[in-house]
């Protein structure tokens, strides 16, 4: 094993994203599509997708994302998507080193909190979280607004 290193994702990532992804939710995503959207997120300052690498191999990816608000003073607050790292390298850190990237992008944009949603059946997600500072504050909802295919 290489040194991990975590960078954020470039397009030449894609085909190592969508590998990732097929753990996640058990099927191919859409690498055109995927594309499309990196190259987008890469030119927003309010997205930052962190890959996680071991060598050039794409092992582990999250998203940050922050979202404007109203409320008290008014700062940010930071949305955490698509967290996933490769089995083989999970219980090494590597989900840490993503997580702490993200909390460094908040952090740099004055986000008061992250906020993120795990699978109501994701156990050993939950173990995580709660060993890197994260607790069940709020019930969360979420409601599904496109059908998946």
């Amino acid at each position: 094993m290489n040194q991990i290193t975590v960078r954020k994702a470039k397009i030449d990532d894609v085909t190592g994203l969508s590998e990732l992804f097929i753990d996640f939710i058990g099927k191919e995503s859409n690498l055109t599509a995927m594309k499309y959207q990196v190259e987008i997120i890469s030119h927003d300052p309010n997205y930052y997708v962190a890959v996680a690498c071991d060598g050039n191999r794409v092992i582990g990816t999250s998203m940050g994302i922050v979202c404007y608000d109203l409320v008290g003073n008014c700062n940010p607050f930071m949305l955490v998507e698509n967290v996933v790292v490769s089995p083989e390298f999970q219980g090494q850190g590597v989900g840490k080193l993503l997580m702490q990237t993200l909390e460094d992008f908040g952090q740099k944009n004055q986000c008061n909190y992250v906020m993120l949603v795990s699978g109501s059946n994701r156990e050993s997600a939950y173990k995580f979280y709660e060993s890197i500072g994260y607790s069940i504050d709020q019930r969360g909802f979420k409601k599904r607004l496109m059908k998946q295919i």
